[in-house]
């Protein structure tokens, strides 16, 4: 057995390791709150301690409320920038099967702009 170490697995080693890789936090929960977070926390599976770390770094990751709403607030620009665009080639090509289909006239770039009553 020459090249092997022994790795000491006693339930003090781990307890140690454990105690070395996390720090303990202590809160007040009512009797009542506390066995709220237990069966939820049995729910999914999770130790209660587990359960109420992983609530809590969702809520102190999350963006704030201004951030999400601004997020909104593109996405919502977005996507009625994308409704304008879809309209107006709705219409275009309505218009251009119109012309195909009747042969009508087109008019030059002058001629737009004039019957838009702009000068160009």
């Amino acid at each position: 057995m020459r090249g092997r170490t022994h790795v000491d697995t006693s339930p003090r080693v781990l307890q140690l390791c454990l105690m070395a890789a996390t720090l303990t936090t202590t809160i007040r929960l009512s009797p009542a709150a506390k066995r709220r977070i237990a069966a939820a926390a049995k729910r999914v599976g999770e130790s209660p301690s587990k359960f109420i770390s992983t609530a809590a770094l969702a809520r102190a990751n999350a963006a704030p409320d201004d951030t999400k709403l601004a997020q909104l607030e593109r996405l919502a620009a977005a996507l009625h920038e994308a409704v304008k665009d879809e309209l107006d080639f709705r219409l275009a090509d309505s218009r251009w099967q119109h012309h195909l289909a009747h042969k009508t006239r087109l008019l030059t770039g002058e001629e737009a702009w004039r019957e838009l009553g702009l000068s160009h």
